[in-house]
């Protein structure tokens, strides 16, 4: 590890974390049927978030 000279703006790194995440809680929802799930991806209607690509783009 190298010793860089500290400047005026920069933290000292023992005092910086690696990373902080916020996940909030999910309640449990009625999951899809099986045949449903597996054509959108995941059993929990909450998490079904479809991708609009090119299909969002007029033609």
């Amino acid at each position: 590890m190298q010793n860089h000279p500290q400047t005026k703006e920069s933290i000292p790194s023992g005092l910086l974390s690696p990373a902080m995440a916020f996940v909030p809680t999910q309640g449990f929802d009625t999951p899809y049927d099986p045949v449903l799930a597996f054509s959108r991806g995941t059993i929990f209607p909450a998490l079904d978030k479809p991708f609009l690509g090119e299909e969002a783009v007029p033609q």
